[in-house]
């Protein structure tokens, strides 16, 4: 399932963020930009460890701020880094809107045409992930609506779960996006 948004097409898939063949990979983290989850270190066995150290040494960063360090081995041109939680391991629906934002902004400024990315925050522990995929699928909206160079944005779906909650996320902005902003792609 998928929906257009204005030029941009964005649709769920299965599957590892790493093994995206996109311009860009947006992988949430910590301001430290650790690697410290599942989707980190599935980036780290495919582009090699020198990635964890390029970031770390970049860091740290304000959360809701993203950077872009080198990509290794990975089929991207960027690899952007949304710190949306401190060290602390807590994030909250503003800090993921930022983070997210951030790294939808860097994605146009670098010229980027596709994108691959989680929910932003739904490996924090503490969180609800029905938050996660809600406020990282708003802001791609959100971000959809205006100029962008993004013609694919790419959903990563972890489980059925998340599959599940973009899918109708998408079948709800379908329903309800006034006609000539948007449609079934």
């Amino acid at each position: 399932m998928d929906i257009l948004i204005n030029e941009t097409r964005v649709f769920v898939v299965s599957g590892e963020l790493a093994k995206q063949a996109v311009d860009a990979l947006v992988h949430p983290t910590n301001n430290y930009l650790w690697f410290s989850s599942g989707t980190s270190e599935g980036l780290k066995r495919f582009a090699g460890e020198f990635v964890e150290t390029a970031a770390i040494n970049a860091g740290p960063i304000e959360i809701g701020q993203a950077i872009i360090t080198p990509q290794g081995r990975l089929k991207c041109k960027y690899l952007i880094h949304a710190a949306a939680w401190g060290q602390d391991m807590m994030t909250s629906v503003p800090k993921i809107h930022e983070a997210v934002k951030a790294a939808l902004v860097l994605a146009d400024k670098h010229h980027c045409v596709s994108l691959a990315i989680p929910p932003v925050g739904a490996e924090i522990v503490r969180f609800p992930v029905l938050h996660a995929v809600q406020t990282t699928f708003l802001t791609v909206l959100e971000h959809c609506l205006k100029t962008t160079t993004l013609r694919e944005i790419r959903f990563l779906a972890a489980d059925k779960i998340i599959e599940t909650l973009l899918k109708r996320l998408i079948e709800t902005a379908l329903s309800a996006m006034p006609p000539g902003k948007s449609g079934a792609a």
